[in-house]
């Protein structure tokens, strides 16, 4: 009865694993923000922003060749860009003939600023973070959720069409105003991470380089005293 009970217990485990795999497989997701927005300025006037942006590979699979375009959209400017085309035509007879159709802030202040951006291969479980530059004097757009297009992407090791659709549905930004931003992302990025790895194993060969130096002087140290009692 006790084998039974623990046969059934363990099986019950290895289904709820294989469950929780298999969720995982199904919902695949790359969590990304945007941070450390920062004003550049040439005789005090804004020229760019440069700002980072961190994602975080919580899919089972890598994703690579990945290339991709952020997008902020004016709300501001877009309102007055709509408004300035409504607006009326009045003919001599003083009816109104149409709508003016155009906008002057159109010609001189576009409505949507936006970048494109390549993203090194991510492995599952890993986290990168990259600098990015765009031109504009609205950093503050940045403040908001971007627009996300895909230029190009791929997902896992697979060529089909099914694979590279994964990527439409993959990524997830996350705001300051929600939890995931403080406490999902790792506190050290890829990129130090690689850096202190990179450290610690250039320490390790010194470390090795070393012993192997020493071991070398007492190789010598022996056959010098051999060779004084010949």
């Amino acid at each position: 009865m006790s084998f039974q009970k623990t046969f059934v217990l363990s099986l019950l485990g290895v289904l709820a694993v294989s469950s929780a795999s298999k969720a995982q497989e199904a919902n695949p997701e790359v969590i990304y923000k945007i941070h450390d927005v920062t004003p550049v300025k040439e005789d005090n006037k804004i020229v760019s922003c440069d700002f980072g942006i961190t994602l975080y590979n919580r899919a089972p699979q890598m994703v690579s060749n990945l290339s991709l375009n952020f997008s902020w959209l004016d709300e501001v400017v877009d309102n007055q860009i709509k408004a300035e085309k409504q607006e009326k035509v009045v003919d001599e007879a003083g009816n109104v003939a149409g709508y003016n159709g155009q906008s002057k802030t159109e010609e001189f202040t576009p409505k949507k600023i936006s970048v494109d951006v390549s993203i090194p291969p991510l492995a599952a479980s890993k986290q990168i973070s990259i600098k990015a530059n765009i031109k504009t004097d609205r950093c503050f757009l940045l403040l908001q959720k971007p627009v996300l297009s895909i230029r190009s992407c791929r997902y896992g090791s697979g060529q089909s069409e099914e694979t590279m659709g994964t990527c439409n549905s993959l990524f997830n930004y996350i705001s300051p105003d929600q939890g995931d931003y403080y406490t999902d992302f790792k506190d050290i990025s890829y990129d130090q991470e690689k850096e202190e790895q990179e450290t610690q194993a250039q320490k390790e060969k010194e470390e090795l380089e070393n012993i192997y130096e020493n071991a070398l002087n007492s190789v010598r140290r022996i056959s010098d005293t051999l060779n004084s009692m010949q």
